[in-house]
């Protein structure tokens, strides 16, 4: 793969818009409801992910494509 298809692809998962059932682990928590009981209830729907920045994610593209066949 090439430095630009990797950095592509890392840029990508941390643009993904995170499924409605995500539900993270290792004691990270996330509630997705927020202003409950209020006029103005809302909901987070978050993109990527906070728990890699971008050189953490190409390294982990990195990773997830070696030795591939």
């Amino acid at each position: 793969m090439t430095e630009d298809q990797i950095k592509h692809m890392a840029n990508r998962f941390l643009a993904w818009k995170l499924p409605e059932d995500f539900n993270p682990d290792a004691g990270i928590s996330f509630k997705a409801d927020f202003n409950e009981g209020t006029p103005h209830p809302m909901k987070h729907t978050p993109h990527g992910t906070n728990l890699l920045d971008a050189t953490q994610a190409e390294a982990m593209v990195r990773y997830m494509v070696a030795d591939m066949p």
